[in-house]
């Protein structure tokens, strides 16, 4: 399930802001379609006119959309889960093109076996921004949304189960030896933009496979590009 939107105060329409040949949401989109446990990809927008644009790309690339509340992410997601009728669901963000397939297909496995209510790799984070996944059963979501009981928790997901830990089973996957900590890969900011285009145009036709350890690689090159362009900037 693909949370995605185009309004965002910081960077507007970003969910189909080109980097390189195509809209930063055909990244995420390629990279779920690499996920070997997917049963279904669903982009889960909302009900405003401007995701009407979003609509518009799921048809072009054949991909199911569920429209749901701006606010109120939570029940979009149960809503959009029961509705297709999911026992769980791995839940992705529409500003992470470069998140990793072999980590959901990890956690799916994790949840499947241990029976979780949630697995994740956000408790506590260890992994860059833009690679955060979330597996998440859906009689779990419906328990914590009944239970939620103001406008923040709904709008952040999953923000009730991790500050009520002791009424779900919660798995983390933790990333070996801190690896990841100085690297940002979400796409929230117009420089955030700059960056993922940056890498793309190094990455080529790697940019849609290339692991974490890949990515990571690219932090200090692009520091330094960064600088140097602020530099010049001033």
């Amino acid at each position: 399930m693909i949370f995605a939107r185009m309004g965002s105060r910081r960077l507007p329409g970003k969910a189909l802001r080109p980097i390189g040949d195509a809209p930063l949401l055909g990244w995420v989109l390629a990279r779920a379609r690499q996920v070997a446990a997917t049963r279904a990809i669903v982009i889960a927008t909302t009900e405003l006119a401007a995701d009407d644009a979003i609509v518009d790309f799921a048809a072009a690339h054949a991909v199911a959309v569920f429209r749901g509340s701006p606010e109120n992410v939570a029940g979009r997601a149960l809503a959009c889960a029961e509705h297709h009728g999911f026992e769980r669901f791995a839940r992705l963000c529409g500003d992470s093109p470069f998140f990793d397939p072999e980590i959901v297909d990890r956690l799916v496995a994790r949840h499947v076996s241990e029976g979780l209510d949630i697995a994740t790799n956000v408790f506590p984070r260890t992994f860059p921004t833009g690679a955060s996944v979330e597996v998440v059963a859906t009689a779990a979501l419906r328990r914590a949304l009944a239970a939620m009981t103001d406008a923040a928790e709904r709008e952040h997901m999953t923000q009730y189960f991790y500050r009520h830990p002791e009424e779900f089973s919660i798995s983390n996957l933790a990333a070996a030896d801190g690896r990841y900590a100085a690297i940002a890969l979400a796409v929230d900011t117009p420089d955030d933009l700059a960056r993922s285009r940056w890498m793309v145009a190094q990455l080529g036709e790697r940019a849609s496979t290339a692991g974490l350890d890949d990515l990571a690689s690219l932090a200090p090159a692009w520091a330094e590009v960064a600088a140097r362009a602020a530099g010049r900037a001033r």
